[in-house]
């Protein structure tokens, strides 16, 4: 099931003009994003991992909507991709973010 394409999901903030655009409505000048490109680290190991993001909201809300066999056939595929990105120092995946600097007007 895919997010909503207008309401709140994981990446409803990643387009500046929309960010911008809130702050802007909200009473904010002179806004501004950095982009900041890092792993992101879900734990020492692909079981570990797996729980981590099965905690996550938007996971619990996706499986919940999925019938029985359908969310365990999620859940292996979703480990196998954990497991495909296991490196020496843990479970990482490459992660992009903003940076969001803003003055109130």
């Amino acid at each position: 099931m895919p997010p909503p394409a207008d309401g709140p999901h994981p990446f409803s903030l990643a387009d500046p003009a929309v960010a911008g655009g809130i702050l802007a409505t909200a009473g904010f000048a002179d806004i501004s994003f950095t982009d900041v490109h890092e792993p992101v680290y879900y734990g020492p190991d692909p079981a570990v991992a797996l729980d981590v993001v099965r905690g996550l909201r938007s996971s619990r809300d996706m499986l919940a909507g999925l019938e029985a066999g359908e969310a365990a056939r999620a859940l292996d595929r979703l480990h196998a991709t954990l497991a495909a990105h296991q490196a020496p120092g843990g479970v990482f995946f490459d992660a992009r973010a903003w940076i969001i600097a803003a003055r109130r007007r």
